[in-house]
């Protein structure tokens, strides 16, 4: 979610974008912005009388849109005929007491609890990032103390959710899983090369500025100095060492933090197109229903928040479940398509907002490494790698004025409750 070297970025475009290019191998079919609203489906005759059903119950004002509150209905009653009050009841009833005690003291207040229950679970990201725990007990304590604070929160959300409290969370309208063509993407107007090949313009334009900096001080080192051949040796092995410790210890954590600290101070550009990638990705998972636990905008703010040197800025989340399938070794195909749509939401902001994206070879290295791991085809790799591209231009095009808002709330340090408020509130009725 945050910038790499612009070397990494041909490594870093996943194997399930490859199209027929041989000038960029590298790209993602999806289907047309039109065909989002239209796009043929065979239905069955049950499947019709369950579409039929729900638009009954969307019309009289029920949810609809929480599967979990839908089971919790069918599962108290044996039936989905009760009315949207009492469904909402009884799917308020599922969750434990302590959860519904929270929420009754309304929105406000239970928002205010999940930002302090998130603030907790943060600190297990900071221990995780890099402090050293000399008590394997404790450690664990420590780790299930923050694991329980993240469930919490996750857990008055999605009862805020089933109250009617909170609308958006987990209610993205997605297309159908389907292999999209080459044609419904230019169509869609979509460029997979400039939405999947991340330029890095502004830091390797750094990178190559302070080299030839570093360059110019050691000559005029030379010139002046006129070191004889132990000085300079000394040198050498001096500034390799240091740049070997950044590789091997930080993972060139430090480089790292100078460039983007750098990119920060001197390109404003570079500060917007950041903010707008983030902001796209803390909306994209709200709206499948992944909460955000937290965010940094710099990797000066995640090394001040973690404490450590190899953290770049960018958006952690309460992602426990999809972690324990992964565990588990069985990822379900919605935890996947959730997975997918959160990975590529900040370069499909940028496409969105620029026309190409400059950041985000870390996210697109993720998604990738995800489903090498799960040992895809190449075939069912585009498939899920388009229909995940498809949604998400989507939605983003759909709510890009919720995308910059949300970009301002959180320049301002914006809690993750208070930006949850601020997404419910600007959400128009087409989710």
């Amino acid at each position: 979610m945050s910038s790499a070297a612009t070397a990494a970025t041909a490594a870093a475009v996943p194997a399930a974008a490859k199209v027929a290019s041989r000038r960029r191998r590298r790209r993602i079919f999806v289907g047309t912005r039109r065909s989002v609203e239209t796009v043929p489906a065979f239905v069955s005759r049950a499947g019709r009388r369950g579409a039929a059903r729900a638009s009954s119950t969307a019309a009289s004002g029920g949810d609809g849109g929480d599967p979990a509150s839908q089971r919790n209905d069918t599962d108290a009653s044996g039936s989905d005929s009760r009315s949207p009050d009492d469904a909402r009841d009884a799917a308020v009833a599922s969750f434990p007491a302590e959860i519904r005690a929270v929420v009754a003291d309304g929105a406000d207040a239970a928002l205010r609890t999940v930002d302090a229950r998130l603030a907790l679970a943060m600190k297990g990201e900071a221990a995780d990032r890099g402090a050293a725990d000399d008590d394997e007990v404790s450690a664990r304590e420590r780790a299930a103390r923050f694991a329980e604070a993240e469930d919490e929160a996750v857990q008055i959300v999605r009862c805020l959710k089933s109250s009617g409290s909170l609308r958006g969370f987990g209610a993205a309208r997605l297309v159908p899983k389907r292999d999209y063509a080459l044609s419904e993407l230019r169509l869609n107007d979509i460029e997979a090369d400039k939405l999947l090949a991340p330029t890095e313009s502004t830091i390797a334009g750094l990178r190559d500025a302070v080299s030839k900096a570093l360059l110019a001080l050691a000559g005029a080192w030379v010139f002046a100095a006129h070191p004889d051949g132990r000085q300079l040796a000394g040198a050498l092995a001096a500034a390799g060492g240091a740049l070997a410790t950044d590789q091997i210890a930080f993972g060139g954590g430090v480089e790292a933090l100078a460039l983007d600290t750098a990119a920060q101070a001197t390109s404003p550009a570079y500060v917007s197109r950041l903010r707008l990638h983030e902001a796209a990705h803390f909306l994209v998972a709200y709206l499948m229903g992944i909460l955000p636990k937290g965010y940094t905008l710099s990797s000066l703010d995640a090394f001040r928040e973690y404490g450590a040197l190899n953290v770049q800025a960018g958006c952690a989340f309460c992602d426990g479940e999809f972690q324990r399938e992964v565990a588990r070794g069985k990822i379900g195909s919605a935890s996947l398509g959730r997975f997918s749509c959160v990975a590529l939401a900040g370069i499909g902001m940028e496409y969105v907002a620029y026309g190409y994206a400059e950041g985000g070879v870390s996210d697109v290295r993720q998604l990738d490494g995800m489903l090498r791991a799960l040992a895809f085809s190449q075939k069912k790799s585009d498939s899920e790698v388009r229909w995940a591209v498809l949604n998400v231009i989507t939605i983003l095009r759909r709510h890009e004025p919720i995308v910059r808002a949300l970009a301002d709330a959180m320049a301002r340090g914006a809690t993750v409750g208070t930006c949850v408020r601020l997404i419910e509130e600007k959400l128009g009725e087409d989710i």
